[in-house]
C-alpha cells in the first residue's frame, strides 16, 4: 500500500503533534473577557455616541466603534464585568481622569479618535471586537478598582492559569509620557495579588503586553479584580483586553512503553504501546477517564467511565495499547482527561488533558501525494476538487459523504491516473448534498492491488451566510477556513502572530457561495495564538485561532 500524504490537509489534524503537555481548557470568562459579542454590543443610539467616534470616515473611527458599558455594577457584579470608573462615549469623553470606554480603535498611524485624540491602540484579539480604554486616576484619591467580575464559577482544588493583555495607550511622543507615570496594574483573585504588570513602558507604537499568573481555587466561586497601582494623573492611560482564566496546563507526558518518545507515525499492521504519565505535586488530580475521536477531534466519546488512580510519588502511569494498528485508524485521537473529582471530568472548566493522534503509514517506498482537497457549496450543490502531485499504481478514488462526520456513505468513484509524476486535477459535482448545517467529505485512495487509505475529512459549511469559521481550532499543522462570498475572485489570506507580523501569506481562489479551503504547507509555527484575515474588495474576514 502506498503512503497517502495530505500535504495540505483540509479538516482533519493528522499531524505529528505528540506534545508532552496538554492544552489549557476554555476561557471561563468567554466573551466577557475578550470584550466581544454577544456580551459587548455596539452603542448605536443616536443620542449616545458622537458621530466622530464611529463615522466610518477613518480607520480609527469605524462604524460601531463604541461598545456598551460594563453592566455588572448595576446588578451587583455577579459573574458580570463591572467598573468603578465612569463610562463615556462622546467626543472628548476620555479627557477627564477616572473614565473608561469600550472601543474597537481609539487611534492608529492615521490619527486619533475624537474621544481622545492623542491615544493610539485597537483591540488585541483581532476579531473585530472591542477592548477597554481607561484614563487612570491617581489611586490615592480615586478608587483603584477599574475592572472586576464577581462570582466566577470554579472547581475547588483545580489550578487555573490567568492572563490578560495590557496596553500603554499613550505614545512616547506625548508630552504627558513622563517617567513614573506609566500605567501599572495588579490582578487580584479573592483579594490576593496573582499578577502585576509593572510599569508598562511608553513606546512610539503602543504594544500589547501579556501579564499572567496562576491560582488554585479554594472556594466554588472567585472574584477577579483589576486595580490601578499608579498614584499619578498624567499618563497612566491603558488598554485592557483578552482576560482569560483557564484550567492550567497539565503535566501529562505521552511516551512509548520503553520510555522513549512517542512515535510520530506507525506502520500499518504493527502494534503500539504507550504510557500516559500524569505528574501532579499536589496529588489532587486523581480522577481520570479515556476519550476517543474518530473524526479528527470534531467530537469525542467516552471510552471509559471515571476512575481513580493512585499516585506513586508525584505521578501515576496509565497504559494505552494497540495490538494491530490499521490504516482505517489514521487520525484517530486518544485523550486522557484528568480532574480533581469525578464530576469535574465532564466539566471543561475543571479538567485538563493530553491526547495522542495515530498517524498510520503503509511504510511503502513511494507515496501517492494529495496536494489539495477543497470544496464549496452553492444552491444545493457541492463542488469538490482535489489534486495529486504524484501517483504510483493508483487505481481510483472513492468519495464519501457524511452529515455528522462519523457515518459516511459512498457518493461516487473517480478513476485515477495510475502512475504520474506531474500534477493531476480531479473534480466532482455532488448534486445530492443534503441541506444540513455542515457536510463532511473524505477520499479513499485505492491502489491497483486493492489496498487503500483514507484522506483527512473536509468540513463544508452549508448555511454560512456571513462570518468565517476555522476547523479544527486549535490546529496542529493544517486547518480549513470556511466563509461565504458574493462573487468569484482572488483574495489575500494572511496569518499573523500576536504582534501583527505576517507568518504566512498566499493568494486563494474564492468562489461565489460558501467556500471551504484547506490551508497547509505552513512554516514551522510556535504554539500559541494567531490571527487569520481573508480580504479583497468584496470580503474582509478575520478570525482568531490557536496553534497547538
Amino acid at each position: 500500500m502506498k503512503l497517502f500524504y495530505s500535504i495540505v490537509i483540509l479538516a482533519l489534524c493528522i499531524g505529528s503533534y505528540q506534545s508532552s503537555t496538554a492544552q489549557v481548557g476554555p476561557n471561563l470568562l468567554g466573551a466577557k473577557g475578550t470584550f466581544s459579542t454577544p456580551y459587548i454590543t455596539p452603542n448605536t443610539s443616536s443620542s449616545s455616541s458622537a458621530s466622530c467616534t464611529k463615522s466610518g470616515a477613518a480607520t480609527y473611527s469605524p462604524v460601531n466603534n463604541i461598545g456598551n458599558a460594563l453592566s455588572g455594577c448595576s446588578s451587583g457584579g455577579s459573574f458580570l464585568p463591572c467598573s468603578d470608573y465612569t463610562y463615556v462615549y462622546k467626543s472628548g469623553g476620555l479627557g477627564p481622569e477616572f473614565t473608561y470606554t469600550i472601543i474597537k480603535n481609539v487611534g492608529d498611524a492615521n490619527g486619533g479618535n475624537c474621544i481622545k485624540g492623542d491615544w493610539r491602540g485597537k483591540d488585541h484579539t483581532g476579531d473585530g471586537g472591542y477592548f477597554m480604554a481607561v484614563n487612570g486616576a491617581p489611586n490615592n484619591t480615586k478608587s483603584a478598582l477599574f475592572y472586576q467580575i464577581k462570582s466566577i464559577p470554579v472547581c475547588i482544588g483545580t489550578t487555573y492559569e490567568f492572563s490578560a493583555w495590557v496596553l500603554n495607550i499613550l505614545p512616547s511622543s506625548s508630552s504627558a509620557a513622563t517617567p513614573g507615570s506609566e500605567p501599572n496594574i495588579s490582578f487580584k483573585v479573592n483579594g490576593s495579588v496573582i499578577a502585576t504588570s509593572g510599569p508598562i513602558a511608553y513606546t512610539s507604537t503602543p504594544t500589547w503586553v501579556k501579564v499572567g499568573g496562576t491560582f488554585t481555587a479554594t472556594t466554588n466561586t472567585v472574584d477577579l479584580q483589576v486595580v490601578n497601582a499608579t498614584a499619578v494623573a498624567n499618563g497612566n492611560d491603558l488598554g485592557l483586553d483578552d482576560i482569560s482564566i483557564n484550567v492550567t496546563q497539565s503535566n501529562i507526558a505521552i511516551k512509548s512503553a520503553n520510555g522513549s518518545a512517542a512515535p510520530n507515525n506507525i506502520c500499518d499492521g504493527t502494534s503500539l504501546s504507550l504510557n500516559y504519565i500524569v505528574t501532579d505535586v499536589t496529588h489532587a488530580n486523581t480522577w481520570y477517564k479515556w476519550k476517543k475521536s474518530i473524526d479528527g477531534g470534531v467530537t469525542f466519546v467516552d471510552s471509559t467511565s471515571g476512575q481513580q488512580a493512585t499516585f506513586i510519588g508525584d505521578s501515576y502511569t496509565l497504559p494505552l495499547s494497540f495490538s494491530n494498528v490499521s490504516s482505517s485508524m489514521n487520525g484517530y485521537k486518544y485523550r486522557l482527561v484528568v480532574s480533581t473529582s469525578q464530576s469535574g471530568l465532564s466539566n471543561a472548566d475543571c479538567r485538563y488533558f493530553n491526547e495522542y493522534t495515530l498517524i498510520v503509514n503503509s511504510c511503502g517506498p513511494t507515496p501517492v501525494i494529495l496536494s489539495s482537497f477543497n470544496g464549496r457549496y452553492s444552491d444545493g450543490t457541492t463542488f469538490l476538487d482535489w489534486q495529486t502531485s504524484q501517483e504510483i499504481n493508483s487505481d481510483h478514488f472513492d468519495l464519501f459523504r457524511s452529515t455528522d462526520g462519523q457515518d459516511f456513505s459512498l457518493v461516487t468513484s473517480v478513476k485515477s491516473a495510475g502512475t504520474s509524476y506531474s500534477p493531476k486535477n480531479y473534480t466532482y459535482q455532488d448534486n445530492g448534498a443534503p441541506g444540513s448545517q455542515y457536510i463532511y467529505y473524505r477520499l479513499k485512495q485505492v491502489d491497483i492491488d486493492g489496498k487503500f487509505v483514507f484522506s483527512p475529512i473536509i468540513k463544508i459549511a452549508v448555511g454560512l451566510k456571513n462570518g468565517i469559521e476555522v476547523f479544527p481550532n486549535p490546529f496542529v499543522n493544517n486547518f480549513t477556513t470556511s466563509f461565504s462570498a458574493s462573487k468569484t475572485d482572488n483574495a489575500t489570506l494572511v496569518l499573523r502572530n500576536t504582534i501583527g507580523q505576517p507568518v504566512f501569506q498566499k493568494t486563494i481562489q474564492v468562489n461565489k457561495g460558501n467556500n471551504s479551503i484547506q490551508i497547509g504547507n505552513l512554516p514551522v509555527l510556535s504554539p500559541g495564538v494567531y490571527y487569520l484575515s481573508i480580504s479583497n474588495d468584496d470580503i474582509n474576514y478575520n478570525s482568531k485561532l490557536q496553534k497547538r
